[in-house]
């Protein structure tokens, strides 16, 4: 029916429909299913078309702080559709809604658009600050881009005023209500404004009982091994951060005649414990990944499983996933086989202690540094096979919040970004590109990590951003991998890093989930999927599932199509990555709350009317330098300030409730001399 609507761009009621498609059962049903999913809409006189006919477009809205929102047409970039705040016919940041397009907007090739129908609500439940007006309680919410002084029932619970409170949300057509779900605490604290993080987002709490038992039983009842290739004598490792506490993978290597080498992969098997529609599957399925917010860990799986009978702790004889990978000399992959295996770790190390064996040190053990020189060698030369296939590399700029002994944020430190650090993300994408391959010769019914070509538009627009940077990007409209990997390496070392950094990656499709295997940009191969990770990720589970029904010879048996749970396991790591990018905003603001007239080092992110917005180099939040401001403390600014100048800043207001960060002009502070 939908092929019909769209090859004739027509508007047709039932009796039409029926006329031309006369062997389809049910045709009211499959047309009210259509509107549901938003593929087709009424044309007026119980007539129907396709979005595309009607002058439609549909997907998820992002909301500003003013209530005007953008809607990208298919989660792209293609097509932008403005969408004024008289527009907005209740919908909310992240609703699925139905536009209509009213007219083009010139300078960015897109539309003004209404929203006339609302296909998906995103939220469920809303935190925010509790006033009380006129006798009744309002929510004024914590996110600045949802609209304030809404209703709140508090039923029989007793609140006070300025509390952060959690709320379910009731919508209607009068509108949007909100029924008292918790008192969340106080917002000075930073457990709170994290907790109204995880509200907002819905995301999930502690684990049903059920999960737990099943969890717990599978994770001490004996499992059958004699399927699987025994690796315990192979000399095996992890290498993970020094507070980690599950290890989900190890290495091997050893070298093969004529200069070669054989890297081992080996993940730990959580399909074992959590086959498809158990308990714990299904769980997983629902939560999609761990989230990691600065002061606690969202698991993905029960903790008997993730810190227990699935982590690959040294001594102790683990099941695993292991791809064994032959390359030569030259690193070109000659082999490759993925199977069932178990492993025992001879050792774990920390990135910290393997960064000193690849840069030197000797760590007392004569077969463990035999197989660090292996790995570094292997390292080097995969580093020059993934730059000669042109991979985009963008470093690493995330933070880590560091907390004081009364909990409070004391400051940020840099995830680093070493040769240890590369070393396992470079064997970690061989794994998965070489099990991406295997699963596509077996057309194995999984999930692959996708990466589209940056669309011309886009690219465009970054040229023009580095050229204000000061940087140029060679190549033609839509650049090579390799030039955007040149434009982030000439900023290295330089203040306008973050900056370069993100206009690169905001010029680049979104990675996503997909059962089509259509190629990753950003790596530069054909083949590649999320296979390293079945703890953290639900992709990998799916994946290790997959594996382990072929060489049992079955047919995983799952309750939702591997293709939808594609876009739900992209949706919910959409989700988790917000909350973890909220959250540690909401830590910086918080930090910077209580450090008023302190000075830091910042960079112009961009220069309008009013000010200019001031990028933090060593605190993970940015702040406007207000005009009125650069007039009061002339004799700090530099004459030449444009976007990408270095500037020193001072606090003058941070409000992690406004999501808010007030700067002045500061003078750089004198260097102490010994």
């Amino acid at each position: 029916m939908l092929d019909l609507l769209s090859a004739q761009s027509e508007r047709l009621d039932i009796q039409a429909i029926n006329g031309r498609l006369p062997d389809v059962p049910d045709k009211t049903g499959a047309v009210e299913e259509l509107l549901e999913q938003g593929l087709i809409w009424h044309a007026g006189k119980s007539r129907y078309a396709t979005l595309n006919t009607l002058g439609m477009e549909t997907g998820p809205i992002r909301m500003r702080s003013d209530g005007s929102a953008v809607l990208f047409a298919d989660d792209s970039d293609s097509l932008r559709v403005e969408i004024d705040r008289v527009n907005m016919a209740g919908a909310l940041d992240g609703d699925s809604v139905i536009v209509r397009l009213l007219e083009p907007v010139l300078h960015t090739g897109g539309y003004k658009g209404r929203v006339i129908h609302i296909l998906k609500r995103f939220r469920s439940r809303l935190a925010g600050i509790a006033r009380m007006r006129s006798g009744k309680w309002f929510i004024d919410p914590l996110d600045p881009r949802i609209p304030g002084n809404i209703p709140l029932d508090t039923g029989d619970s007793e609140i006070r005023q300025g509390d952060l409170v959690g709320c379910n949300i009731e919508y209607g057509k009068d509108g949007m209500k909100l029924q008292l779900l918790s008192s969340i605490g106080s917002p000075d604290s930073p457990g709170a404004l994290i907790d109204s993080i995880c509200t907002d987002l819905d995301l999930p709490g502690d684990f049903p009982a059920e999960v737990l038992k099943e969890a717990d039983s599978v994770a001490i009842a004996p499992l059958p091994h004699s399927s699987r290739k025994d690796l315990t004598g192979l000399y095996t490792l992890t290498i993970d951060p020094i507070d980690a506490r599950d290890f989900d993978d190890a290495i091997s290597i050893e070298a093969l005649p004529g200069g070669g080498y054989q890297l081992g992969v080996h993940i730990a098997d959580v399909s074992a414990y959590a086959p498809p529609s158990s308990l714990v599957d299904n769980e997983a399925q629902k939560r999609g990944t761990s989230v990691y917010l600065p002061d606690r860990v969202i698991p993905m799986i029960p903790e008997s499983l993730s810190n227990g009978a699935c982590s690959l702790q040294p001594d102790q004889e683990r099941l695993t996933k292991t791809v064994l990978i032959n390359y030569d000399a030259l690193g070109k992959r000659s082999d490759f086989s993925v199977f069932s295996s178990k492993i025992r770790s001879r050792k774990r190390l920390n990135y910290t202690e393997a960064l000193a064996i690849l840069t030197g040190e000797s760590s007392g053990d004569p077969e463990l540094d035999h197989n660090f020189v292996l790995f570094a060698r292997l390292n080097k030369i995969l580093d020059a096979v993934r730059e000669r296939r042109g991979a985009v590399d963008l470093g690493a700029s995330e933070f880590r919040t560091e907390f004081s002994d009364e909990g409070l944020p004391n400051g940020f430190s840099r995830v680093p970004d070493d040769i240890a650090h590369g070393m396992i993300e470079n064997f970690m994408v061989e794994a998965n590109s070489a099990v991406a391959e295997f699963c596509r010769w077996l057309e194995l019914d999984v999930v692959y990590r996708v990466h589209g070509d940056p669309k011309p538009e886009a690219s465009e627009k970054l040229r023009r951003t580095l050229s204000i940077y000061g940087f140029s990007m060679p190549g033609q409209l839509s650049p090579i991998a390799s030039s955007l990997s040149s434009a982030v390496r000439s900023a290295q070392g330089t203040a306008l890093f973050p900056l370069v950094r993100d206009a690169v990656l905001r010029s680049m499709q979104k990675a996503v989930y997909s059962s089509e295997n259509t190629g990753h940009y950003g790596l530069a191969l054909r083949d590649y999927m999320h296979f390293t990770s079945p703890i953290r990720r639900y992709p990998d589970l799916i994946v290790h599932q997959a594996i382990t029904c072929y060489e049992e010879g079955s047919v995983p048996e799952r309750s939702i199509a591997v293709p939808s749970l594609a876009d739900i396991c992209s949706s919910l790591e959409r989700r988790a990555d917000s909350a973890e990018r909220t959250s540690t905003e909401l830590m910086a603001l918080l930090y910077l709350s209580r450090r008023s007239g302190e000075v830091f080092r910042g960079v112009v992110r961009d220069k309008t009317d009013f000010g200019l917005f001031v990028r933090l180099l060593d605190v993970p939040v940015e702040g406007l330098l207000h005009v009125s401001a650069l007039r009061r403390y002339i004799r700090f600014v530099p004459s030449d300030l444009r976007p990408g100048s270095e500037i020193f800043v001072s606090v003058e207001n941070s409000d992690p409730i406004e999501r808010k960060l007030s700067l002045l002009p500061a003078q750089a502070p004198v260097k102490e001399t010994e």
